[in-house]
């Protein structure tokens, strides 16, 4: 063996023995240094981000008694992963054509910006499905008919 791979090795196996037992008094020090900003400058986001998730909760908890709300979700999740493979396809007909590959080849940025639909309608799939598997766990769990 090379002599850089086993200090490599050796280095690694010291860091991750050291780490978790330094990773207690590592967080006291930050909070003890930090504990300032921590106070002052985030605490109105923690407030703000946890009044979005009450809210979100709330609507969440009025959808799951709904039968017709939950199913609604699902379809959506459905339609958003219909919309999401059509997007594929309709930018694997672009790549057959001569102009898309010549953008793409000469523009990598550019062409990854064009490209992107395709992953706006996989985060919003994901996120609807994400939902709607939580709002049918949940309403499984009401024991509602």
């Amino acid at each position: 063996m090379d002599q850089n791979t086993i200090i490599g090795l050796i280095g690694g196996a010291l860091l991750a023995y050291v780490i978790p037992k330094l990773s207690p008094y590592i967080d006291k020090y930050l909070k003890q240094a930090f504990g300032f900003l921590l106070n002052t400058v985030l605490k109105p986001l923690k407030g703000y981000f946890r009044k979005k998730q009450l809210v979100r909760l709330k609507e969440f908890r009025i959808a799951r008694v709904n039968h017709s709300a939950v199913t609604m979700q699902v379809v959506r999740a459905h339609t958003y992963f219909l919309l999401f493979w059509g997007v594929i396809a309709f930018y694997l007909n672009l790549l057959t054509e001569p102009a898309f590959p010549a953008i793409l080849e000469k523009s990598f940025v550019f062409g990854m910006l064009l490209t992107s639909p395709i992953y706006v309608f996989e985060l919003l799939w994901l996120s609807a499905d994400h939902k709607a598997k939580k709002l049918v766990k949940s309403r499984g769990q009401l024991g509602l008919r």
